[in-house]
């Protein structure tokens, strides 16, 4: 019941969505909320050990048939015939949008995989709303060329695709063009996207784009956004039939949920608990844990982590256990697979293929993407407070003495419950209110002062003082005392002696800017060899206010066919799919 009360509360901006184009006999509308649906367009459906998986994903409304904003994650797997997962990534989404890749190793056997996406929420919906792609992969480390295999009627001419050459906005209004058709190694090449479209917006949305060689063996049909978009059906959920069992939605971020309980294996409420994310001051939040001993966080930054660090508040952390749960995980076992297995006419383009990606493999450190971390914050940026750089005062040998000789506005006082506590003279006021202050030591919150008194300043690189009240979701503190050490404090010691509990987590994946090799007259000729056979990926474009945008590329020493493929939606929720080829000779 209290389940259905939350969904109820968070999505009830969600209610007045309009559902008389899906169900005429929906009257309650307060009971229903919508479902998503994922589209994802890969690099490739065909992909060699050795080689990069791109992809690229779009989380849909399914009735408005736009991106949703819904879910600020996704979640994305890569399945084997035999059931084993052999990744999950997690992604965030900004306005339903995001995107990865995965190398694929060499200890992976050929076989027919599938790519699947979701969102939370869609777990409490149909398997048809997830994203679903197929992919063939060769190991040609491992690979058996057997006379007799068949490959699945799925598999087609790689000179065939889905829908491809459609482009279903205001009768092909859109169009892309290619300075030439044919090129020679290491020349620069033109894409330009236009439209007709007199409308000041032109073809304003979200695309995707690869430019890739083509391989002489045949591959899993690619599903375009145009065959998508059509079979996509408006469905909504009613909020009344979810069971305690139900999926959030991730509204606001990455949802963690856990679970306190006593030494004697009761539920612990009405605690506060933290979350802290080392180095990461901005990501502290406090929760307060509820009659059945569950507390939530959202977490809607990125953070760069594989552990965080739960305290109780006041409490004594050895006195509870403390669970995080894992992330939930939809039942794939209903998934189909295809038979794929190598065919010895295939020998020589598998020769090829693997030649051209251990020398590329060879030279990565040269062709390296980049990695975004965003504008990290801190917990006091734009914030009045005062910085005190050790290395500007005379040191002295705890922290305790440190702050009594030269950090003004703080001291030491004694609890009768909790012993020694920091102390932060408010600004503008001298009355002791009693409250503590946050306590931040390399951005884990110390909610127990007296493992710090005697904490070696050596250690210690700068402390930050920020005298005024400070309230972290629940919790009111009277001030804050950030601490960053020289080289990161022993966190061992901390959790030997129970002050905190460490739990593992998973990091989303990291959002990166894709390697783009430009060549002139000073590098032409270089010796370096440039056997990419992927040219461009370009898995986030956002185009805004423009009728025309050109993008450029650069051949490398593969010659063959190549094709680009564009895929994506207008902001009006139309889907471009458009494909064209060229030649490197």
């Amino acid at each position: 019941m209290k389940l259905k009360l939350y969904i109820y509360c968070i999505l009830f901006m969600l209610a007045n969505i309009s559902l008389a184009q899906t169900d005429s006999d929906v009257n309650n509308r307060t009971d229903i909320a919508l479902v998503e649906s994922i589209y994802i367009h890969t690099n490739a459906s065909l992909v060699f050990s050795g080689e990069y998986l791109y992809y690229s994903i779009y989380c849909f409304d399914t009735t408005t048939k736009k991106l949703s904003n819904l879910s600020k994650m996704a979640y994305v797997e890569l399945i084997s015939s035999s059931g084993e997962r052999v990744f999950r990534h997690k992604i965030r989404l900004e306005k339903g949008r995001g995107y990865s890749d995965f190398f694929v190793p060499v200890d992976l056997q050929t076989g027919n995989y599938k790519l699947i996406g979701y969102t939370n929420w869609m777990q409490n919906t149909d398997l048809n709303f997830f994203g679903n792609v197929e992919i063939n992969i060769i190991n040609p480390y491992k690979v058996t060329l057997d006379e007799t295999s068949i490959v699945s009627n799925s598999i087609v001419n790689s000179n065939q695709r889905d829908s491809f050459n459609k482009v279903n906005v205001k009768d092909n209004q859109i169009v892309l063009e290619l300075d030439k058709a044919n090129f020679k190694s290491r020349e620069k090449a033109v894409i330009s996207i236009s439209t007709k479209d007199i409308n000041e917006n032109g073809f304003n949305g979200s695309y995707s784009l690869s430019v890739k060689r083509k391989s002489t063996i045949p591959q899993p049909k690619s599903l375009s956004s145009i065959s998508y978009l059509n079979t996509l059906k408006p469905e909504f959920v009613r909020i009344s039939n979810l069971d305690n069992n139900a999926k959030l939605p991730e509204l606001r971020g990455e949802l963690f949920k856990g679970i306190i309980k006593g030494l004697d294996n009761t539920f612990a409420q009405g605690l506060n608990i933290s979350i802290s994310f080392p180095n990461e001051t901005n990501l502290l939040r406090i929760a307060r844990v509820n009659a059945n001993g569950e507390f939530y966080f959202n977490v809607n930054s990125f953070y760069f982590t594989e552990e965080v660090y739960f305290q109780i508040i006041e409490k004594n952390i050895q006195d509870y256990s403390i669970e995080l749960k894992p992330k939930n995980q939809p039942d794939l076992s209903r998934l189909e697979f295809n038979e794929f297995s190598s065919k010895p006419e295939w020998k020589e383009e598998i020769i090829n293929q693997s030649i051209y990606n251990q020398i590329e493999n060879a030279y990565f450190e040269f062709r390296s993407d980049s990695l975004y971390i965003g504008n990290k914050k801190d917990l006091l940026e734009g914030k009045d407070y005062e910085l005190y750089n050790l290395e500007d005062y005379n040191r002295f040998p705890t922290l305790k003495e440190t702050i009594k000789e030269f950090v003004s506005k703080i001291s030491v006082r004694r609890d009768v419950n909790l012993g020694e506590v920091f102390e932060i003279q408010g600004l503008g006021f001298d009355t002791k209110t009693g409250i503590r202050p946050l306590v931040l030591m390399d951005g884990i919150l110390v909610d127990d002062h007296n493992k710090l008194m005697d904490y070696n300043a050596n250690y210690i690189k700068e402390i930050k003082i920020y005298r005024n009240q400070l309230v972290i979701d629940l919790q009111e503190f009277q001030g804050a005392m950030v601490i960053n050490t020289i080289e990161g404090f022993d966190k061992n010691e901390f959790l030997q002696n129970g002050f905190f509990n460490q739990q593992k987590i998973e990091t989303p994946q990291f959002q990166k800017t894709y390697y783009l090799q430009k060549y002139d007259e000073s590098n032409r000729s270089s010796r370096l060899p440039d056997y990419r056979q992927q040219l461009l990926w370009m898995p986030n474009i956002n185009v805004m206010e423009t009728n025309n945008l050109e993008i450029e590329f650069y051949t490398s020493d593969v010659k063959g066919d190549f094709e680009i493929r564009l895929e994506g939606f207008t902001d009006e929720g139309m889907p471009v799919s458009i494909m064209k080829e060229f030649k490197v000779n």
